[in-house]
């Protein structure tokens, strides 16, 4: 018995052994080659793929084309997974790869219809550029067919992947779309049920005034003149002839109010927002150039967004430098030796939510001159791995899709959703003629024919011009239908700021500009700053760059990136200090060694600094409790949804001046309140910590940067997912750090003078684990190294020809 039970065993290990071994070299075999030469059919002329010891690729060829076939072989090579999932995140066909798990995010976006937005946007490419295009399709399908094997994920999918089409490369742009504004129809969506509860409550002109105190939209060109000041509301807050907080809401205000302020939550993330760039003038510089630095902050994943690269014709005609996205034939951001440019996501009226009454069994809605007209009907079907597929009916009209239905005052409503990027000429390639500016003046005539999702864009050129000007369409319409589309504005009326007489230019995500160029940008989302960041990140980089004494180098761009000064939470760190006096402290240990923690001086969002977790906890709780229960006080549920990043402005101001108009249901004094939130953040830290003195920023804040497959690989998952060590950082500062969210690239150049310039990523080129490019550079961007712009002597060269 022993000796049969010793060889199954000995039978089950060799059985195991061969399993491993069998799925190493399977994956192995998913491996590109990366030298040599090959024989293609895709190029007329020779085209090189050099890359240097972290991957980075060199794309040398004889024209455009030639780059787009090259670049594609690389993105094949190297991503094509990603970009797979890009492609079937706008299309809505993620369920075909992971099955019912995906298909809520396939019903959404299914309601656009982007494959048939993208076939309308191939049918308008000029000719020049549909050759770009073509050849970067050519050379996607023979990079992927290069490989060995199918890449490694559609082993581990049990599926097979599908060719690359041109109009995938649009709804890889479209995927952009839906990452950097799809959530604002959540943000409108909640500022219509927020503005509709409190009109029903106060009347049209009392709501009006207080959602103007509640979600101020200041400009970051307005942020406070003082460095280190507080960033406060725009507006006084409204007296009680306006709104009395704990008068309003249902008749449980103040029992609600109190459990608010009691629960032991503490809501340390806030809405991923970010993103800086900012240029300094050539009189600013050691160069003489301009010298621009740019970090997008999106979700952190593996592999990260963004793909380097270097293009290079062999005349030298173009030699571009910096960031592609793997997918599209174009650089995104950095350099072309006479040009520096970078992005910021533009906060404006770019999407529009309106409910309606509608009548599904007549399949008619109430449009904009009070008639009802029919629906066009489509019907379309959801392919589900492992399922049946699901047909879904898309009702939609001249004034939008039918986005959510309800029972409103014993009718039926419609919510029609228009958005511009479902447009005709919303979505173009004009990027490419960005790509060949020789000079700021080229850059803003290109901008106005770029169609990507509307960005600042801040540029820099070679003679030591600076200008800040909106990249995107911007429709010439207003009101409802403004997102629907229609003619766009003529280009010489995009807003713009040429050479500034301070030589300085930045933005941050806040708003940027008033006045004509703000109502260009939007409507209603100015009026109510619905969308843009709170200033106070702006207003720290803008005194960062006024403080630089010497001639300004890149290092100088990334100690600004890599600035975590707590400077915003300075004022409330006093205010705890302050509130937990004799008084608050008797017969109150917990608050007593609250106070104790945080008195040592909070100079940084540091991932060691237990002071910085504390007063940011206690911070997060009276935001929090503020906004719910101004929800409940409005007649919404106190969850409803979480405050704007501009509520932070409006808490301050309330918690600093405590009208009593304003002091929450279920307390006497705002006293009390405050004594509440410092409580309530306790009782959280005490859940994520176990006690105050080990609940450092690091541990309070964990940063997790994850694959998206290793929760479907238990034990092997966290190989694939990078190895984060405690890092500094947070939102309303320079250094825009949270759980999975920041700084998607670093980088700083003068044009012409690529090679002073720096280039971080949060990981490396390769999405295949057993790659050598799989994590490189990701220690650079975690430690705040500076990575070398240009791609270094290159270790592997393959030939295509």
């Amino acid at each position: 018995m022993r000796t049969l039970l010793r060889r199954l065993a000995r039978g089950l290990a060799a059985l195991l052994a061969a399993t491993v071994v069998g799925a190493y070299l399977l994956l192995r075999a998913s491996l590109p080659p990366l030298d040599g030469v090959l024989e293609v059919e895709g190029t007329r002329s020779p085209v090189t793929l050099e890359r240097d010891a972290r991957g980075t690729v060199t794309v040398t060829g004889d024209d455009r084309a030639a780059l787009a076939y090259g670049l594609g072989f690389a993105h094949a090579q190297d991503r094509y997974f990603q970009m797979d999932l890009a492609r079937r995140l706008a299309a809505g066909e993620l369920s075909e790869l992971f099955g019912r798990i995906a298909l809520e995010q396939d019903r959404k976006a299914r309601l656009f219809r982007f494959r048939r937005v993208a076939r309308a946007v191939i049918a308008g490419l000029a000719p020049a550029e549909r050759g770009v295009l073509d050849a970067y399709v050519r050379g996607v399908n023979e990079g992927l067919a290069s490989l060995p094997s199918r890449p490694w994920e559609y082993w581990l999918l049990r599926a097979v992947p599908a060719p690359w089409r041109d109009l995938d490369s649009v709804l890889v742009v479209h995927s952009m779309w839906w990452q950097l504004q799809y959530h604002d129809f959540v943000a409108e969506d909640r500022r219509l049920a927020l503005t509709d509860a409190l009109s029903q409550r106060l009347g049209t002109e009392r709501a009006a005034a207080a959602l103007a105190f509640l979600l101020p939209a200041g400009s970051e060109w307005d942020a406070p003149a003082e460095p280190g000041a507080p960033v406060t509301a725009a507006a006084t807050a409204p007296g009680p002839d306006v709104w009395t907080l704990s008068a309003q809401g249902p008749a449980n205000a103040r029992a609600e109010g109190a459990r608010i302020a009691s629960g032991a939550s503490t809501a340390m993330e806030r809405r991923g927002i970010g993103s800086n760039n900012w240029a300094l003038a050539g009189a600013r510089t050691a160069s003489g150039s301009a010298l621009v630095a740019n970090d997008m902050h999106l979700g952190l994943d593996v592999p990260p967004v963004w793909y380097r690269a270097r293009l290079r014709t062999r005349d030298g005609r173009l030699d571009l430098n910096g960031v592609t996205l793997a997918g599209v034939p174009a650089l995104v951001a950095g350099s072309n030796g006479r040009i520096a440019w970078g992005f910021t996501n533009s906060y404006g009226d770019w999407l529009d939510l309106r409910w309606t009454p509608c009548d599904p069994e007549a399949n008619t809605f109430r449009d904009l001159q009070g008639r009802d007209v029919p629906f066009d009907l489509d019907r379309t079907r959801i392919r589900i791995k492992g399922a049946p597929g699901e047909r879904l009916l898309i009702r939609s009209g001249a004034e939008g899709v039918v986005f959510a239905t309800r029972r409103h005052g014993g009718a039926t409503e419609c919510q029609l959703a228009t958005w511009l990027a479902t447009a005709p000429g919303a979505t173009t390639f004009g990027i490419f003629a960005l790509e060949a500016a020789g000079s700021v003046e080229q850059a803003l005539a290109a901008a106005p024919s770029v169609g990507i999702p509307q960005q600042n864009m801040i540029v820099g050129d070679r003679d030591g011009h600076i200008a800040w000007t909106l990249l995107g369409r911007i429709p010439a319409a207003t009101g409802a239908l403004r997102a629907a589309g229609g003619p766009f504005i003529d280009p010489a009326a995009q807003p713009q700021i040429v050479d500034p007489p301070s030589g300085r230019l930045w933005s941050a995500n806040a708003r940027v500009v008033g006045g004509v160029a703000g109502t260009l940008i939007g409507d209603d989302e100015v009026a109510t700053g619905v969308g843009y960041d709170l200033a106070a990140r702006a207003a720290q980089i803008r005194d960062d760059l006024a403080a630089l004494a010497a001639p300004a180098v890149p290092a100088d761009m990334l100690g600004i990136q890599l600035d975590d000064r707590a400077v915003f939470l300075a004022p409330w760190r006093q205010l705890w200090l302050d509130l937990l006096d004799a008084g608050a402290l008797e017969g109150q240990p917990r608050r007593a060694r609250f106070r104790q923690l945080i008195e040592p001086p909070m100079a940084r969002a540091d991932a060691g600094s237990v002071a910085y977790a504390l007063v940011r906890a206690a911070e997060s709780s009276a935001v929090e409790a503020l906004w719910s229960s101004v929800l409940v006080a409005a007649g919404l549920a106190a969850d409803a949804y979480p405050p704007p990043p501009q509520f932070a402005a409006t808490a301050w101001q309330l918690v600093a001046t405590r009208p009593a108009n304003w002091l929450p249901a279920g307390f006497t004094d705002w006293r009390a309140w405050l004594l509440a939130q410092v409580d309530r953040s306790i009782d959280g830290l005490a859940k994520t910590c176990g006690t105050l003195e080990r609940c450092d920023w690091g541990r309070a804040r964990p940063v997790r940067i994850t694959h998206p497959l290793a929760r479907a690989l238990p034990l092997l998952g966290r190989a694939l997912d990078m190895r984060a060590p405690p890092l500094p950082g947070d939102h309303d500062m320079p250094r825009v750090q949270a759980l999975a969210f920041g700084a998607s690239e670093r980088f700083a150049v003068s044009p012409g003078h690529e090679a002073e310039g720096y280039l971080e990523l949060p990981g490396g080129a390769s999405g295949h684990p057993l790659s050598p490019f799989y994590r490189s550079g990701f220690d650079d961007w975690a430690r705040g190294r500076p990575t070398p712009f240009l791609p270094g002597p290159p270790r592997h060269k393959l030939t295509l020809q």
